[in-house]
């Protein structure tokens, strides 16, 4: 485990052993964890996760475009079968 220090500004170095693939100019997003430790996560990293998985639920009639509406869906069957009501009937 690295220990650093916040400096002016509230500035954090990021110690050299850490620094792997990041370079000058990256954007970073930062959080803290339940346990206060800070996240540094890269946007390009993000970026590239998102775009691996892009497209894999696409051409599926099932599912609408708008992933909320289809959330929302999947809530109100959730919520009928609760009131033991038929989701065909629904429709």
């Amino acid at each position: 485990m690295e220990q650093v220090s916040i400096e002016s500004g509230f500035r954090v170095t990021v110690p050299k052993k850490l620094r792997n693939g990041l370079q000058v100019g990256d954007q970073l997003t930062a959080t803290t964890d339940r346990a206060g430790r800070i996240i540094l996560v890269s946007e390009k990293q993000i970026r590239e996760t998102l775009q691996r998985t892009a497209g894999m639920w696409a051409g599926r009639k099932d599912i609408p475009n708008d992933g909320v509406k289809y959330v929302n869906r999947l809530r109100r069957g959730r919520r009928l079968r609760r009131l033991g009501v038929s989701q065909r009937a629904r429709r």
